[in-house]
């Protein structure tokens, strides 16, 4: 029978690693970095996290929360960083500049496509496209360096691309419009929604659905010429981008304090009250278990037909998405600058079954020694 678990973690990173180097158990760590967290994670192809900061710093870490490199522009990071194929780092800025690094974090180059830059781009083959406060879709391409627009209209692209199979991009912006734009910048079709689409990034099925949540409380689902399928009503706005499984359900958050798992034909799978809202995205942990942050403080890990598992007690509200490092470490970071990496075995403990609940409780470990890998 599953048990309520507390564990209290190593108050300094020297003392997790040496857990680890003697073969026990491997320790959580918690970071403590002066700068607010919007901008959502991403894993690079050797492992590190990037995380980027309203403190105009863009972060790589290790699973062992050991700062790997840093780099600061020249305004706040709220945009979600991607890595493209060529191994760079990109991510857009408040300061109106798209920023090229290498996959270490050191400078390349950077661009000014105009306004500021609040979505994580998308990429289809040379071509990457990302919103900008000009209410303008920019369409760069990395080899001949010309920049397109699509505008949607609006003061604001805040909704996140998503690079779809066709190889088009669907995205949506506070014109409560949402597009289907090819890589010439030309709109191919579009639908006129309920409220804006905030952060919101969409999801494509496998029967060739689009999915996209708005603040008007409602997702739509439509085809790829943006003829509505279906839409779904919940009772709160949706901030959270939507996440496809691998057995076709579609898991999100809502400010009603749900966390929702509907069906591909929109109809409801499961749901789980938080109490309160959910502005974090899911991220999947495994083939049939997904992770969602929660405003209560709380990581919480459910199947994806939204049965709770177990949850994990941090400390801070969240505002971003998990995500899993290659180890099996799972990685969150709050509003107030706590970054946590949890370590794959107090996940396992909850997917496993042998327990309900964790408890994180430690003295944060101050960026300044974690610095000891640069």
């Amino acid at each position: 029978m599953p048990f309520k678990k507390t564990r209290r973690l190593a108050t300094t990173l020297l003392t997790c690693l040496a857990l680890t180097a003697a073969g026990g158990e491997k320790g959580s760590v918690v970071v403590k970095i002066d700068g607010k967290f919007y901008s959502t994670p991403i894993v690079t192809t050797d492992g590190n996290v990037v995380i980027a900061s309203h403190n105009k710093t863009i972060y790589l870490f290790n699973s062992n929360g050991q700062l790997q490199n840093s780099f600061t522009a020249g305004g706040w990071i709220h945009a979600t960083p991607r890595q493209l194929s060529n191994g760079q780092i990109a991510f857009g800025c408040y300061d109106k500049y798209f920023y090229f690094l290498d996959k270490d974090g050191n400078f390349l180059s950077r661009i000014k496509p105009g306004g500021r830059i609040f979505t994580e781009p998308a990429e289809m083959g040379d071509v990457i496209a990302f919103g900008t406060s000009k209410g303008k879709v920019a369409f760069y391409n990395l080899r001949t360096g010309e920049t397109r627009y699509a505008k949607l209209g609006g003061r604001v692209i805040h909704g996140s691309p998503l690079a779809l199979s066709n190889g088009s991009v669907a995205i949506g912006g506070n014109s409560r419009r949402f597009c289907i734009i090819d890589t010439c910048a030309n709109i191919q079709a579009r639908l006129k929604t309920k409220g804006w689409i905030m952060h919101a990034k969409p999801a494509e099925t496998s029967e060739n659905q689009i999915t996209i949540g708005t603040y008007g409380k409602r997702l739509y689902s439509v085809d790829t010429l943006c003829n509505k399928l279906w839409t779904y009503k919940v009772d709160g706005r949706i901030h959270s981008s939507i996440m496809a499984t691998p057995d076709n359900n579609l898991i999100f958050g809502s400010f009603d304090g749900n966390i929702y798992s509907i069906s591909s034909n929109g109809s409801l799978t499961g749901k789980y009250n938080a109490g309160k809202r959910v502005v974090s995205s899911p991220c999947m942990v495994n083939d049939t278990a997904f992770a969602i942050c929660g405003m209560d403080n709380n990581l919480y890990l459910f199947n994806t037909q939204c049965r709770k598992l177990g949850h994990i007690k941090c400390n801070g509200k969240f505002f971003s998405t998990p995500i899993v490092m290659h180890d099996g470490t799972l990685f969150c970071c709050t509003m107030d600058g706590l970054l946590y990496f949890i370590a794959k075995e107090m996940v396992d403990d909850i997917l496993s079954g042998r327990a309900t609940e964790i408890t994180i409780d430690a003295e944060p470990v101050p960026l300044e020694s974690a610095k000891n890998n640069l």
